[in-house]
């Protein structure tokens, strides 16, 4: 039953992306059709909810009804918590020793940020809404540069406004528009009908919290938190991610535990700092590495086997010990001794993480990666890769590890040239399998696992980071820095 759920949340999130691009003023027969199909498979599985909300979307699409774009946003919300539920609930069943007794803790309700304005926010929120839902009505066919202009507008204006949960997603949906116009073969529907939908709900949402002066609501919708400074950090650092698209853009995110108490940032805190770089065409990603930081510091130093010196920086930490690093004007970031306890810290809180999953009160602004979580393997095995089903951009690679099975995921584009060589080797029958550290989430009911590092006899070795050498001299003279 679990694996028909899954096809039927899969297929009517992929007919409600396809309607979104093509707008509901499009719709024919054959859709009404599959949308009717596919609520009754809900149906049938006992997901009468969803049931429910998909009838209601093929009444208003039969009448042409005037709400039917509502109608459509409510329907993708609905399957957006129901796939987090799904999803949830199937990685606690796997990583859990058994059922819980203990009733789950509350989440902390947090405290709402001050909003300067709110009669100027309003019409703001108004207007937006309204904005995506005339998208979701009329579709991209009829959308123009007009159109990319009025979004970017409402991107800078939530961001003058400091809602910047807000404006984030609008910066997707006006990436994912400008690619729509400009025919880029990059272009999502998936992207475009997540971050249009998630835009929706937080102008909608925030109207209501702002009408009702609930506060705790509005704390969740804009997700705000205050960074703590600290004075110095050791750090060490446990994996690197790297992303690299076709365009020559590129973007790291080096993930790092703590080696010492400080005030506010406790020994063994997890911290991620990251790194964007610009389309610069036939450059290799890793080569943006050797170029320096407004610290002037290299970022490729964080892939040496040695502690990090971080003086004058500030954190932001979650109640589960995650946080980021930011990096200000006057901080130093600089190679400390060489690092040798790496067995100390390939390890993880299978129990916290468990926790965690339990805690975690679902809603549809909920990204998957949100619940990521660090984990390390040991004595796993590696199966033949295989497509992804539910994203067409990666390769799945099974991994057991005793009764703990997961999909290894690897992109099929140039940030994971280097991470599908080296795990076709560790899939080797007589392959030398060192402890295997990545980050977990949970997506379409499957526990997924994104790998960085291996730690070896001779020290972590970065799964997606070519170790290639690279040309200094030559770099300098490919890269165009006025462009």
């Amino acid at each position: 039953m679990h694996a028909e759920v899954t096809e039927a949340l899969f297929a009517l999130q992929q007919t409600l992306d396809e309607l979104v691009v093509r707008g509901l003023q499009a719709t024919g027969p054959d859709d009404v059709s599959r949308l009717t199909s596919i609520g009754e498979e809900f149906g049938r599985a006992g997901a009468t909810f969803v049931a429910e909300q998909v009838a209601t979307l093929v009444r208003h699409v039969r009448g042409a009804e005037k709400g039917a774009a509502r109608a459509l946003l409510r329907t993708q919300t609905v399957l957006r918590v129901f796939e987090r539920v799904l999803s949830i609930d199937a990685a606690i069943l796997a990583l859990a020793d058994g059922p819980s007794d203990a009733a789950p803790e509350a989440p902390a309700v947090p405290k709402p940020p001050p909003i300067d304005d709110k009669k100027a926010l309003v019409p703001v929120l108004e207007e937006l809404a309204r904005t995506v839902e005339g998208l979701v009505s009329s579709g991209l066919t009829t959308a123009s540069a007009a159109t990319k202009q009025k979004l970017d507008a409402s991107f800078k204006e939530a961001s003058r406004l400091k809602l910047l949960r807000l404006a984030t997603s609008l910066r997707y949906v006006g990436d994912e528009l400008a690619r729509f116009l400009s025919d880029s073969e990059q272009f999502s529907a998936r992207r475009l009908a997540f971050f249009a939908n998630r835009t929706w709900l937080i102008s909608r949402g925030l109207l209501e919290a702002i009408a009702e002066s609930d506060g705790p609501a509005l704390a969740r919708l804009l997700l705000t938190t205050s960074p703590v400074p600290v004075r110095a950090l050791r750090l060490a650092v446990l994996g690197a991610q790297k992303r690299a698209l076709l365009d020559g853009s590129a973007a790291f995110e080096f993930r790092m535990v703590t080696l010492d108490d400080q005030p506010s940032v406790p020994k063994g805190t997890r911290l991620l700092w990251s790194c964007v770089f610009g389309a610069k065409k036939n450059v290799p990603a890793e080569a943006f590495l050797h170029l320096p930081q407004p610290q002037k510091f290299l970022p490729k130093l964080l892939l040496d086997p040695t502690e990090v010196l971080v003086t004058d920086a500030a954190v932001t930490v979650d109640e589960h010990g995650y946080g980021r690093l930011m990096l200000g004007p006057k901080s130093t970031v600089k190679a400390g001794r060489a690092f040798g306890s790496w067995d100390e810290l390939a390890t993880w809180d299978r129990p916290g993480i468990v926790r965690r999953l339990r805690r975690h009160a679902v809603s549809p602004l909920d990204l998957e990666v949100e619940l990521q979580a660090e984990i390390v393997i040991e004595a796993w095995e590696l199966g033949a890769p295989a497509p992804n089903p539910y994203r067409p951009e990666q390769l799945v690679f099974p991994l057991t590890a005793g009764p703990l099975a997961l999909d290894v995921v690897c992109s099929t584009g140039p940030d994971g040239r280097e991470l599908s060589e080296a795990l076709r080797g560790y899939g080797k029958p007589r392959a030398k399998r060192p402890p295997l550290y990545g980050v977990m989430h949970v997506e379409m009911g499957r526990m997924l696992l994104q790998p960085l590092t291996v730690f070896a006899d001779a020290g972590p070795r970065h799964l997606m980071i070519s170790d290639e050498n690279i040309d200094l001299a030559s770099l300098m003279k490919t890269l165009d820095f006025t462009s």
